[in-house]
């Protein structure tokens, strides 16, 4: 009998052994179950959203200081930012409002997802191809309603600006001065009331302001695309004016279609080498005159400002090139016949003996005008 109780004591050994193995086990299950528990979910981040649509007319603005929105940025960036994506559906927006450097209010208009590598085509992904013989619809510009057409059209502001953004990128400028025409395109631009405000859609700096490759629409029906930094146009981009004419508008020339600048900015203005272009409806033309059609050349602060090569375009459909040169928006005479009315400017590239004639008292401040005001 004592041999069979020996026998016994190694296999309760084991089995001792294993139960408290499973205890052990079952112990530290439990505790990482309770510290699961306690665990707090990381917090997702969200802002106000603020719809625009071109039904609505005037813009909807979310108030925010710029310390309200400094702090709103900075807790984002301490939050789990693969959670807020995970959370925030595609159509999440926000629309806010500072104070740039140069008191211009600048209206973001962003997706949280935020573009990458200086890429706004990442954001055309929804946008269609617009055939290379599409036109403006008829009486979408020329029509005494501002907004014909606009009828069962909703587009937000940033819906408008990534479909504009994505074709500016690609080059196709023919495309992007097509949808400026269009009225609920015309219609965002004429719900900004200042020369000081902006729509703006694209990349930022850590404040907030237009930074690296974006967007604008201004009043007036005027659009820059190309590089910022710290809120101003700085870099290469390209402006462009499109003119939009009404029935009953029976003073303006309307031989003007789009007036833009190409080239280099500095401090929020053309600075650098560019070419300022206008396209013109020589149909709509005044019956005598020299229209400006192109402008190359150096520029400073928006005015012409070194050796400038011109084209004009007149009624006839002759078009002609000219040279000269400008000192801050001031044309320097040619020769001796210059009057006490009027100033010989430029001289024809091919007959040295004919030039264009600027009346002094108008021999001052020439430039881009629309982006001197």
């Amino acid at each position: 009998m004592d041999e069979k109780k020996k026998d016994l004591i190694p296999v309760a050994a084991i089995a001792l052994f294993l139960v408290m193995i499973i205890i052990i086990c079952a112990v530290r299950l439990s505790m990482r179950d309770k510290q699961r528990e306690q665990e707090i979910p990381a917090e997702t981040v969200s802002y106000t959203q603020t719809e625009e649509t071109a039904e609505d007319g005037m813009t909807q603005t979310q108030e925010a200081d710029a310390g309200d929105f400094a702090k709103t940025e900075e807790t984002a960036k301490t939050e789990n930012t693969a959670q807020v994506k995970e959370n925030e559906s595609d159509s999440s927006k926000q629309t806010l409002e500072i104070d740039t450097a140069k008191n211009k209010n600048v209206i973001f208009q962003d997706h949280e997802t935020q573009i990458s590598e200086n890429k706004i085509a990442e954001k055309k992904e929804n946008v269609a191809s617009i055939p290379a013989d599409w036109k403006i619809p008829e009486g979408s510009v020329s029509s005494n309603n501002p907004y014909a057409g606009i009828e069962g059209v909703k587009k937000t502001n940033e819906e408008m600006l990534v479909e504009m953004a994505a074709y500016w990128e690609e080059g196709h400028m023919e495309a992007v001065e097509d949808l400026a025409g269009l009225a609920w395109y015309r219609k965002m631009s004429d719900s900004i009331v200042d020369q000081n405000t902006f729509y703006y859609y694209g990349e930022r700096n850590a404040s907030g302001q237009p930074h690296g490759i974006g967007l604008a629409v201004y009043a007036d029906h005027e659009y820059y695309y190309g590089s910022w930094a710290d809120g101003k146009r700085q870099g290469q981009g390209e402006w462009f004016k499109k003119y939009v004419y009404y029935d009953n508008d029976t003073v303006s020339d309307r031989a003007y279609q789009v007036h833009m600048y190409m080239g280099e900015w500095a401090n929020d203005l053309p600075n650098g080498f560019g070419q300022e272009h206008v396209d013109l409806n020589m149909s709509q033309a005044a019956e005598s005159g020299y229209y400006i059609q192109n402008v190359i050349g150096t520029f400073k602060d928006g005015l012409y400002s070194g050796e400038m090569y011109l084209t004009t375009l007149d009624n006839n459909g002759t078009q002609e090139e000219w040279n000269g040169l400008a000192d801050m928006g001031i044309w320097s005479p040619y020769g001796s016949g210059t009057n006490k009315i009027e100033v010989p400017v430029c001289r024809n590239s091919k007959d040295e003996d004919h030039y264009l004639w600027l009346a002094v008292r108008d021999n001052k401040d020439r430039g881009i005008t629309q982006l001197l005001e």
